[in-house]
């Protein structure tokens, strides 16, 4: 094996009472990917705590303070409305009260998480924030709970809409309103139409990359499980993952799963309100905020049998609860770790009939080549006549819905093993999963189910890309899964042209846009650095069509009927608004996307060959024009994760990339290894059996410690 011996650390933490020692191998590769190899769960999630917060230490306690509503601490008022959210929707709180009925031997895999991370925080004390202090187990179990709590806040917010102020909560992107979009590509090939029988997976979403959306990759063996992918940093174990014999992907859906409640409060005590003819006094709890300069802030929150109070107006005489299906699913860990441990689809659609994940398309491929695509979510089941399209009625029992009544597993829609031999996900609806009769139609669809009209223009692009030959190769279907090419390019040039042959004589500033029509009609779509016509090209679509992110797949599909001089001179517009645009920003004629397109870190600067919104690409990078110089020009969100899985009788072979790589830390030595890869639409090898690490570099650590006993 290439190796490379570079540490051996033994610790014995305090907090840990009694217990043999263990050793912990880790292997990390070229790209800065810890390959951790234990005897037990504890010591496989030791590890893991122990890398992450050598490599992302900060956003990993960021996250954790954030989870814990205790960003105040940190950053002070301006983070008070974000830590109430926390507070009120109970995330960490839950998971503390239910912590003693968790199986002890989830709490020992979790607790070596929150072990590793102290560890590495005890060994290197000059890299740790002074705020921090120990990392607790249900920090981060809590912390994974997150990602289903955003949308369903957000979804309570918009039914609240003119009755209370919405909730602060996590953006996608806090950075521009235009780009706080969500998105993601997962896609199954199944072994029957591959020329090597062996099925393809790919998982690709489409985050931020900062912050609390920001991924690790990890791959972990120990006891019970053995699993590579990427987790949220923070969180014990991975979301986007594979094991020996499953992988799965996430894309982003549209469940109804959050309400809002009106209570009318009791006119003779504003301190309880009136549910089915009584006066019930509201659940009080007194919570502190500690601020950076040692300062207090106290708030008293309420809750009813509704859920957590979030408004109260005594002038009008009502307070304002909501009630998310999220609510008191405290085992999401628990789940994922079931997941890890499936050896077939049958066995993880088991441990997804827990849902105990609220939200989320998932697409997934097992190694008898088997593929399927299901609907997820926890949708509550609704009384008739509740009204739940907004705020309801919450004094009257009538209209409260029990939590653990929820469409279950079976009645959502899913697609598996179709005659087609491929099923994807690209946030369109599960009506338009292949293209073919046997997508489930929106009319069989639980109510609250569904979401979304039809197809994206990822999604429809992606469907014909994976029925375009019979059999496909692994070597296509990694094209498809890094794919740079700009979707609207055929048909977009197809309507320009057409309306530059009809009515371009009629536009009177013709010759000051004829070089950029003539350069967009000969172009193959395909974003090269050196090229100007990316550039001109994504800026036309924005301007054309208002500044919109995402473009509709009527607009792909649009007739040359269809378009009449007004529709003409409407894309001639554009492309004028977009000449005059750019040369305010860069005054050179001819603008290559490489100066544009860019990822920045530090003062080290990458141009990507991908496409961006609206001229989207399946694999992408998205620029967030935060000013109007060159150097606010940065990508910041796109294709977070890119997970690629052949699945065979031998087992899987993996490749993956991150635009950011595992750190930020410019003193190590693979700070930029996968960004230099991403930048030109590469995957890396993600070796998981002992053969494959044995193919690649890596330098090796060995942790010696006391596991515990008990927590």
């Amino acid at each position: 094996m290439k190796q490379a011996c570079v540490l051996s650390v033994a610790l014995v933490l305090a907090m840990v009472s009694t217990s043999s020692a263990e050793e912990v191998r880790i292997l990390r590769d070229p790209w800065g990917v810890p390959h951790i190899l234990a005897e037990s769960d504890y010591g496989a999630l030791y590890g893991h705590g122990w890398c992450l917060a050598e490599d992302q230490l900060d956003s990993a306690l960021n996250a954790l303070w954030t989870v814990q509503g205790r960003r105040s601490e940190i950053d002070g008022e301006v983070a008070l409305g974000l830590d109430r959210t926390m507070r009120l929707m109970r995330l960490h709180s839950d998971i503390e009260k239910a912590w003693p009925d968790y199986p002890p031997e989830f709490r020992e895999a979790t607790r070596g998480f929150a072990d590793g991370i102290n560890a590495w925080m005890a060994a290197n004390p000059d890299r740790v924030p002074e705020w921090a202090e120990p990392v607790q187990p249900t920090w981060g179990v809590a912390l994974g709970r997150v990602i289903d709590f955003i949308p369903q806040v957000r979804k309570a917010n918009g039914k609240a809409r003119g009755l209370a102020p919405g909730l602060p909560m996590l953006r996608n992107n806090g950075m521009n309103v235009h780009y706080d979009q969500v998105g993601s590509n997962a896609w199954a090939v199944s072994g029957a139409r591959t020329e090597t029988g062996e099925a393809v997976m790919v998982t690709d979403p489409h985050l931020p990359w900062l912050d609390d959306f920001r991924l690790y990759e990890t791959h972990m063996r120990g006891k019970t499980f053995e699993c590579a992918g990427a987790s949220f940093v923070g969180v014990p174990l991975p979301q986007f993952a594979r094991n020996a014999w499953v992988a799965w992907g996430w894309t982003w859906n549209g469940p109804d799963h959050a309400d809002v409640y009106r209570l009318e409060l009791d006119p003779e005590d504003p301190g309880r309100y009136m549910f089915d003819g009584e006066s019930i006094a509201f659940d009080r709890e007194e919570t502190i905020y500690r601020m950076p300069d040692g300062g207090e802030k106290t708030e008293i929150l309420l809750a009813s049998v509704h859920g957590p109070i979030t408004h109260v107006n005594e002038e009008k005489g009502y307070a304002v609860a909501y009630r998310l299906s999220a609510h008191e699913q405290v085992h999401t860990g628990a789940q994922y770790l079931e997941m890890l441990q499936a050896r077939n689809l049958e066995e993880l659609d088991k441990a997804m009939s827990r849902l105990q994940v609220c939200h989320f398309n998932q697409v997934a491929a097992d190694t008898a080549g088997a593929i399927r695509f299901l609907w997820g979510g926890r949708v509550p089941v609704r009384p008739e006549g509740s009204g739940f399209r907004g705020a309801m009625d919450g004094s009257t029992s009538e209209t409260l819905w029990a939590m653990s009544a929820v469409v279950p597993l079976a009645d959502m829609p899913q697609v598996t093993n179709p005659p087609c031999g491929y099923v994807q996900n690209c946030n369109n609806s599960p009506q338009t999963t292949t293209g073919t009769d046997v997508d489930p139609p929106a009319s069989t669809y639980p109510q609250g189910v569904g979401g979304g009209g039809g197809d994206t223009v990822r999604s429809w692009y992606l469907k014909k890309r994976l029925a375009e030959k019979d059999t496909m190769s692994i070597d296509v279907a990694r094209d498809i899964a890094t794919d740079p090419y700009m979707i609207p390019h055929a048909p977009m040039s197809r309507l320009l042209a057409h309306s530059w042959e009809k009515y371009g004589d009629a536009y009177g500033k013709r010759d000051q846009i004829a070089e950029s029509v003539e350069g967009i009609l000969s172009w193959d779509g395909n974003p090269t650095v050196h090229s100007s016509v990316p550039t001109i090209f994504t800026l036309w679509l924005w301007k054309a069509f208002n500044e919109r992110v995402m473009l509709p797949v009527s607009l792909m599909e649009k007739s040359l009927e269809e378009v009449d001089r007004k529709f003409a001179m409407k894309l001639f517009r554009g492309m004028f608004q977009a000449q005059e645009e750019l040369r305010s920003l860069i005054p050179f004629p001819r603008v290559p996307w490489g100066m544009m397109h860019i990822i920045r870190r530090g003062d080290r600067v990458w141009p990507v060959e991908t496409g961006m919104y609206p001229a989207i690409s399946l694999m992408n990078a998205n620029l967030v024009p935060n000013g109007k110089k060159l150097e606010d020009l940065n990508c910041v969100v796109g294709s977070a994760y890119v997970g690629f899985h052949v699945l065979g009788e031998d087992g899987i072979r993996s490749e993956s990339i991150m635009p950011l790589g595992q750190t930020d830390r410019e003193d190590l030595p693979y700070v930029d290894a996968m960004t230099n890869l991403f930048a030109n639409g590469e995957l890396k090898p993600l070796p998981f059996t002992d053969a494959e690490l044995a193919e690649v570099e890596t330098t090796e650590e060995i942790l010696q410690f006391k596991g515990p006993t008990d927590d």
